[in-house]
C-alpha cells in the first residue's frame, strides 16, 4: 500500500481500529509527517496523530510514546514558524479575496497546531508519575516556542497587517485564546512533581531554559492582557521558587527582578497618570482601571519580595532597578496631596506596605547601599529623602554589621559617605516639598491613629529616633554630620541638623551637652566678624560676616543647646570664656535660662562697652575702624538683651544711644556708619521710646526719616519696627507735639513704601 493510500485509509479508521493498530500506524504516520510535501498536509497528519492515535498509547508502549513526542513536537514548532513566515510574506500583498482566504487559512493552521499541542500535553498530564519523568526535552521547548511566537504575532498584528487587520481580527482573537489555553495546559504539566524531577543535570538545564523562556513570554504579553501576563509570571515565580536550590547557580535572577521592577514602575506611572487626570473626581471606569493597575502592581511587588527572600545572594545585579522601584512607589507618598483620601489610603494599604519588607532584604546588600549613595538627588530628592527615612527606621532592628555598612558607605565612584549625609543632602534639594509643605498621609504613631504630617516633621522625628539607637562607636560620624550641616547655607538642612543636635543635648548625657556647647562657643568666637577694609575708604567697616548664614546657625544651635545645661555647667563655661572678652558671644545666649550672676555681669559689660565706645568716638578726630566695629558689637548686645526681655535701666542706656544719634547727625563720623550699625541703632531706639522726651523723639524721628530714601532693606525694616513701637508711646502735651506729628506722619508714609519695597526685595 502506497503512502498516499495508507494516509487516506487511516483517516477513515474508527477509534477501535486505531487502538488495535496503534503500534503499526504511528511509525508510518511519523515518516509521512516528516516527509510531507506542503504545510497543510503536515498539519492534517499531525491532527490524525494527536486526535486518533495518541490517546491509545499506554504503559506498554512507552518507547513508542517517547519516539512520538520527540518526532512530533519539534516538527510542530517548525511548522508554526513556517506558517508565521508565510503570514508575514502574504500580509504585505495587495488586498484581494485571494489574500483574505490565504491569511485565514494560515491562521487556521496556527490554531490547529496549538490544538494538537494541547492534546499532547493533555495526554501527558494524565500519565503516571514514573512515565511522566521520561518525557523528552522537546515537549517543553516546543510548547514554549509556539507560545512565544504566537503571542508575539498577536502583539505585533497591527504592524503586520496594517489596513488588513479588520479582515483577520476574529481569527487572531481565536488564536490568542487557543494560545492561552495551550499555556494553561502547559502550566498543569509543570505542576506535576515528576515532570520537574531535578535528579539530573539535564532536567536542571531544562528547568532553567523554561524559566528564561517564560520570562521572554512575559515581556511579550505584558502589554496585551493583564490576566495572561499575571498567570505567566505566576508560573515563572512558582517554578523558580520551588526549585530555587538547584536553579540559583544557573537562573538569571537579576534579569527577572529587573523586568519585574520595570513593570511595577510602568504600572505606577499609569496609576499616577490616572490620579493626575482625575484629581478632583474619578469616573467609574477610571476607578476600575486604577484598581486593576494597583492590583497588578501589588501582585508583582509580592513576587519581587518573594524572589528577594529566596535568592538573597543574587540581588546585586538588580540593585539599580530595585532602587528605581522603591523610589517610584515612594512618590505616591508625597506627590498626590490633592488626590481623594480614599485612593491614597488604598494605595498605601496595598502598595506602600510592601516597601519595608523589601528594604529589610536589601539593607545588607552592598551594591544596593552603593546605589543609594550614588542616586541622583536633584531629579527625585523627596523620594530619596523618604527612602533614607525608611532606612533609618529599619536600621535599629538590623545587625550591627549592617548598621556599620550604612554609616560608612563607599558609593559607585569610591567616595565615602553615610546614610545621614545622604539624608541631609536630599533635604537640601527638597525645597519645594518643604515650603508647600507636602503632607504625608496615614503616618502611624504608636498608640495613636494615622495622621497627616509634614515632610519635615516626618524626617526629623525618624532621624531623632535613629539617633536614639545609635551606638557610641558611630557617634563621631553623627557629630561631624550635624556640625557640617549646621553650617549649611540651606535653611531647612541647617534647621534639621540643629533640631537633631538639640535632641542629642536634651536626651543625651549632660557632659556630652557641655562638650557640644564648648565646641560651639569656640567656633562662634573664632567666627566673629573680622575687620574688612574697603580699598576706597579704609575707614569703612563691613559687618556682613555678622549676618553670614553659617555664623547665625552656630548661634542658633548654641542658643538652644545652652537651655539644657545646668547652672554649674554655665558657670564653668563662663569662667572659660569671660563675658568681658566674649561679650558678643554671651549676648546670643538664652538669657532667661542663664544663671543670674552671668546675666548681671552681661548687662554691666554691655553698658561699659557701649559707654567706652561712645566716649572714644567723641574724643578723636580720625575715628579708627576698630571703634566702629566695637560700636556695632555693643549695639548688637544691647538689642539682643532687650529682645529677650532682659531689661536695662533705660536711663543709663538712653543717653548713650542719643549720643550716638548726635554723632550720626554730625559730619565727623556720621558718614562712617555702616548700614548694619544704623539698623541696630534704630532697633535699640525703638526699645527706648517710652523714656524719650519730646525733643529727643523729634530729633530721632527726623534722623530716621532722612535715612529712608535709598537706604538698605535692613534699615527700612528696622524703621518699620521703630514706627510700630509708637503704638505704646504716650506723648505728653507740649509745644513740640504739633511739630512732632508731621515728621512722624512723613515717616509713616515713607515707612509704608519702604516696607513694601523691602519685603518685595526679600521675596525676590
Amino acid at each position: 500500500m502506497s503512502q498516499t493510500s495508507f494516509l487516506a485509509s487511516v483517516a477513515h479508521w474508527t477509534q477501535i481500529e486505531c487502538k488495535e493498530r496503534v503500534l503499526e500506524a504511528i511509525p508510518k504516520l511519523i515518516t509521512l509527517y516528516k516527509n510531507a510535501e506542503d504545510l497543510q498536509q503536515t498539519v492534517d497528519i499531525l491532527k490524525i496523530l494527536c486526535s486518533s492515535f495518541l490517546p491509545h498509547l499506554d504503559i506498554s508502549t512507552a518507547d513508542t510514546e517517547k519516539e512520538f513526542y520527540s518526532a512530533v513536537m519539534p516538527q510542530a514548532s517548525d511548522m508554526f514558524d513556517s506558517a508565521v513566515d508565510n503570514l508575514l510574506a502574504e500580509a504585505g500583498m495587495t488586498e484581494s479575496d485571494h489574500l483574505q482566504k490565504t491569511l485565514l487559512t494560515l491562521l487556521t493552521v496556527l490554531m490547529d497546531i496549538c490544538e494538537c499541542l494541547e492534546l499532547c500535553l493533555g495526554h501527558a498530564i494524565n500519565k503516571e508519575e514514573e512515565r511522566l519523568s521520561s518525557l523528552p526535552h522537546a515537549v517543553s521547548s516546543s510548547v514554549l516556542h509556539v507560545l512565544y511566537c504566537s503571542y508575539t504575532h498577536c502583539s505585533t498584528s497591527d504592524k503586520i497587517y496594517g489596513e488588513q487587520l479588520a479582515l483577520v481580527a476574529a481569527p487572531l482573537s481565536t488564536l490568542f485564546k487557543k494560545t492561552h489555553s495551550l499555556q494553561q495546559a502547559f502550566t498543569s504539566l509543570l505542576e506535576r512533581p515528576a515532570f520537574c524531577d531535578c535528579s539530573s543535570v539535564n532536567v536542571i538545564e531544562d528547568l532553567t531554559a523554561v524559566c528564561h523562556r517564560l520570562l521572554e513570554i512575559s515581556k511579550v504579553v505584558s502589554g496585551m492582557d493583564v490576566r495572561v501576563f499575571a498567570s505567566t509570571l505566576k508560573i515563572l515565580s512558582n517554578l523558580a521558587v520551588q526549585h530555587a536550590e538547584v536553579l540559583k547557580e544557573n537562573l538569571d535572577v537579576a534579569a527577572i527582578l529587573s523586568f519585574l521592577c520595570e513593570e511595577i514602575v510602568n504600572t505606577c506611572y499609569h496609576i499616577a497618570t490616572l490620579l493626575l487626570q482625575n484629581s478632583q473626581e474619578m469616573s467609574e471606569q477610571s476607578v476600575l482601571l486604577l484598581r486593576q493597575h494597583l492590583k497588578l502592581a501589588v501582585f508583582l511587588l509580592k513576587i519581587v519580595v518573594h524572589f528577594c527572600e529566596i535568592f538573597t545572594n543574587c540581588l546585586s545585579r538588580a540593585a539599580a532597578w530595585l532602587l528605581t522601584l522603591l523610589l517610584s512607589i515612594l512618590r505616591f507618598q508625597h506627590e498626590f496631596t490633592l488626590t481623594p483620601d480614599a485612593f491614597i489610603d488604598e494605595i498605601q494599604h496595598h502598595l506602600l506596605v510592601g516597601l519595608k519588607p523589601l528594604l529589610c532584604l536589601l539593607l545588607s546588600d552592598k551594591e544596593f547601599v552603593a546605589q543609594v549613595a550614588s542616586v541622583d538627588l536633584v531629579s527625585d530628592s523627596t523620594s530619596v529623602c523618604l527612602l533614607c527615612v525608611t532606612i533609618l527606621s529599619l536600621l535599629p532592628a538590623s545587625d550591627a554589621k549592617v548598621r556599620d555598612v550604612w554609616m560608612a558607605i563607599n558609593d559607585l565612584h569610591g567616595a565615602s559617605t553615610s546614610i545621614l549625609e545622604i539624608l541631609f543632602s536630599s533635604v537640601k534639594h527638597c525645597y519645594m516639598s518643604l515650603v508647600l509643605p507636602v503632607c504625608l498621609h496615614g503616618v502611624t504613631r504608636p498608640g495613636k491613629p494615622p495622621v497627616s504630617v509634614s515632610l519635615y516633621e516626618y524626617t526629623c522625628t525618624n532621624l531623632c529616633g535613629f539617633i536614639a539607637c545609635i551606638p557610641s562607636r558611630q557617634f563621631p560620624v553623627l557629630e561631624l554630620c550635624l556640625l557640617k550641616h549646621t553650617l549649611s547655607w540651606d535653611a531647612y538642612t541647617a534647621c534639621l541638623a540643629i533640631d537633631a543636635w538639640c535632641f542629642v543635648g536634651r536626651y543625651g548625657d549632660s557632659h556630652l551637652c557641655l562638650q557640644h556647647c564648648k565646641l560651639l562657643m569656640e567656633l562662634c568666637s573664632t567666627s566673629l566678624p573680622s575687620l574688612t577694609v574697603d580699598p576706597a575708604n579704609a575707614a569703612l567697616v563691613d559687618f556682613r560676616s555678622y549676618r553670614a548664614v553659617p555664623y547665625i546657625n552656630l548661634q542658633q544651635a548654641l542658643f538652644r543647646l545652652m537651655k539644657f545645661t545646668t547652672a554649674e555647667q554655665q558657670l564653668q563655661l563662663f569662667e572659660e570664656m569671660a563675658v568681658e572678652t566674649h561679650l558678643g558671644l554671651w549676648s546670643c545666649m538664652p538669657v532667661p535660662y542663664l544663671h543670674p550672676d552671668i546675666v548681671h555681669r552681661l548687662k554691666m559689660a554691655a553698658l561699659s562697652w557701649l559707654s567706652q565706645t561712645v566716649t572714644a568716638l567723641k574724643c578723636v578726630d580720625m575715628v579708627p575702624a576698630q571703634h566702629i566695629l566695637n560700636l556695632g558689637e555693643a549695639l548688637t548686645v544691647i538689642s539682643c538683651l532687650y529682645r529677650q526681655r532682659c531689661g536695662f535701666d533705660e536711663l543709663q542706656v538712653l543717653p548713650l544711644v542719643l549720643t550716638v544719634w548726635d554723632l550720626l547727625a554730625s559730619s565727623i563720623v556720621g558718614h562712617l556708619f555702616e548700614r548694619h550699625i544704623l539698623a541696630l541703632l534704630i532697633d535699640c531706639s525703638s526699645y527706648l521710646l517710652p523714656v524719650m522726651d519730646n525733643c529727643s523723639l523729634k530729633e530721632v524721628v527726623g534722623l530716621v526719616l532722612t535715612l529712608m530714601p535709598g537706604s538698605a532693606d535692613s534699615i527700612k525694616l528696622a524703621a518699620a519696627s521703630f514706627l510700630s513701637a509708637f503704638g505704646s508711646k504716650v506723648v505728653s502735651p507740649s509745644a513740640e507735639v504739633k511739630i512732632q506729628s508731621r515728621p512722624t506722619a512723613d515717616l509713616a508714609n515713607e515707612d509704608s513704601r519702604a516696607c513694601r519695597s523691602a519685603v518685595s526685595n526679600a521675596l525676590d
